[in-house]
């Protein structure tokens, strides 16, 4: 399936935000700056329960070669803390992660090549980067316009190993950015999390993984409520992508990949010429999450993996289940004798959008993190009094943090200008919209109509916009019967030209991966061949004193968020 475009903030700049030119200054400071330890200075501050920004003032306490340790005011820290940790970060956290996955941007938007360690007594978080303070205040009001780690002094005490490792996990973050600051929060979390590791500190996100249900190793919640779960899977991921496919460069070919997500590790995998792609990785670290052998494939460096079984069935029995997509499922089979037949029974396809598209589809958003969607088509409104624009809309989007806009272009699409409808919103709290737009859940099918008499008498472009940010992604938006009665009695159809959109029917072709693990002393590993139906069988020759069975069931189907079904069965063979 085609991917969406990515975003160009500036050029989204120079289009949406009114009186700001193209061509506007990236780096801020007119010349780098000379700052001394005791400056005090202001920063913005995420306060992400209540989803608001406040600032607070901040005390420049000490200056390394990479960094500048600013204490917020009223804090106790000691000067010996800070040192220390300062010292771990120049010696220890710093050159070992840039070896691995590269450097920031620097000297970057403040013209400095100083990064900023912010200790604050931060809300919720234990820490955060934001790309925003990447950009000019012109184009995030909210901006810092600096290279930023924030760290929260309630939850880690500065000098220990968990305030560390939190800056850890926060750098590769800022690094990541400057290599592709498109990828997807899977693999730019599970990457942060190898940091972690890199930098010579442990993994407690693991365990949480291992001990949970199926879990989808892309598809993250839209609410971080649930989301250590999901740290745990891609942590896990990477680890093992690192272990078995690194280059001597490190994973920073991975990290400067243009093609985000699974695109950029099949990219990554073909261009190193290991000869495998993402769904071979992924299906062997299935096994291997189980296994988890001394060496090889089926191993982890590191760790040790023992997944939850949660499913035991009877031989000579059938088990049915729905997983996540991009998830596993392990289904262990007990109290058989001698050899058994086994069958799968999967789904050929699977809805994309939890909703009916109608009879002549709708057109899809597509969905991504940092991604650029438009519906553009153009309109001779000439001769016309009046104008009415009428449409139906569905979508799932990251509330407040993702938009979706209504616009129209008089100048042919140099600028453009946004509408209100009746369904769009001005809350903008942490500063990512532009304008009027759509956040969150509309709910099933809605009816918009906007009038465009204002437009009348001349030639302008329409066009549906949906904008996303860095991190997590909703199902994004479909748009149908797109109707203006004065230009086209009926829908309007053809002419438009689709840039991340997709005319969609609302199904996607599902894909599984189903392995049968046989673990003894010599434990051996089969595929399931499925045909086009994904149904599937195979004959288990297995011994009686075998000690363990298990059949592992991963689902793989690209872009959906809805959940994959199959049933699997046992019966003697014979």
């Amino acid at each position: 399936m085609t991917a969406a475009p990515e975003r160009d903030i500036y050029q989204l700049a120079a289009e949406l935000v009114p009186g700001l030119s193209a061509g506007f200054p990236r780096i801020v400071a007119p010349s780098p700056p000379e700052f001394e330890t005791g400056r005090v200075d202001t920063f913005w501050l995420l306060d992400l329960p209540a989803l608001t920004v406040y600032q607070s003032e901040f005390e420049l306490r000490l200056i390394t070669g990479h960094a500048y340790w600013y204490v917020e005011e009223g804090q106790s820290i000691r000067q010996e803390d800070l040192e220390r940790s300062a010292a771990a970060f120049e010696e220890e956290i710093y050159p070992r992660i840039i070896r691995v996955f590269g450097a920031e941007w620097s000297p970057g938007v403040d013209d400095d090549p100083h990064l900023n360690i912010l200790n604050a007594r931060l809300k919720a978080a234990g820490g955060y980067y934001t790309s925003s303070d990447e950009y000019p205040n012109t184009v995030f009001p909210f901006s810092n316009q600096r290279e930023i780690v924030y760290i929260n002094t309630s939850a880690y005490s500065v000098g220990s190993s968990g305030y560390n490792r939190t800056l850890a996990h926060e750098l590769q973050h800022a690094i990541h950015w400057n290599g592709d600051p498109s990828e997807e929060t899977w693999m730019n979390e599970g990457l942060s999390e190898l940091a972690v590791t890199v930098a010579g500190y442990g993994q407690d996100s693991v365990g949480r993984f291992l001990r949970a249900g199926p879990t989808s190793l892309i598809n993250w919640p839209l609410t971080p409520d649930h989301a250590g779960v999901h740290y745990g899977a891609s942590s896990l991921f990477m680890h093992y992508l690192y272990e078995q496919y690194a280059t001597p460069l490190g994973l920073r070919p991975l990290l400067e990949e243009p093609q985000d997500g699974i695109d950029g590790i099949d990219s990554y995998l073909a261009a190193s010429g290991f000869g495998v792609t993402f769904r071979d990785v992924f299906g062997d670290w299935v096994v291997a999450n189980l296994l988890d052998e001394p060496e090889g494939k089926y191993g982890h460096t590191g760790f040790e993996t023992v997944p939850r079984v949660q499913n035991i069935v009877d031989s000579y029995s059938e088990f049915s289940s729905e997983i996540p997509q991009y998830a596993v499922e392990y289904v262990e089979f007990t109290s058989f004798s001698g050899p058994l037949r086994l069958r799968f029974q999967g789904n050929a396809e699977t809805a994309l959008l939890p909703v009916d598209a109608g009879a002549q589809g709708c057109w899809w958003s597509n969905s991504g993190d940092s991604i650029n969607s438009t519906l553009t088509r153009s309109l001779d409104l000439r001769g016309l009094d009046k104008v009415r624009l009428n449409f139906e809309l569905w979508y799932s989007l990251e509330e407040l943090w993702d938009y979706a806009y209504l616009e129209v272009s008089i100048n042919g699409g140099q600028r453009w200008i946004i509408l209100e409808a009746p369904h769009t919103s001005a809350e903008n709290p942490v500063g990512n919209s532009f304008g009027m737009g759509y956040t969150g859940e509309s709910g099933g099918w809605i009816e918009e109509s906007v009038d465009l008499t204002s437009y009348a008498g001349q030639e302008i472009l329409l066009r549906f916009q949906y904008i996303t940010d860095d991190a997590v992604n909703g199902a994004g938006l479909c748009v149908r019967r797109i109707f203006v009665p004065e230009v086209q009695p009926g829908p309007l159809s053809g002419e438009w030209e689709a840039k991340g959109f997709i005319l969609i029917d609302n199904r996607v072709a599902q894909d599984y991966i189903v392995q049968v693990i046989e673990i003894d002393e010599q434990n051996r590993v089969s595929v399931m061949k499925l045909d086009g139906s994904n149904d599937g069988e195979l004959l288990i020759n297995a011994p009686q004193d075998l000690n363990r069975l298990v059949v592992a069931v991963a689902a793989l189907a690209p872009k959906t968020l809805q959940p994959a079904t199959y049933t699997i069965s046992a019966t003697p063979s014979g």
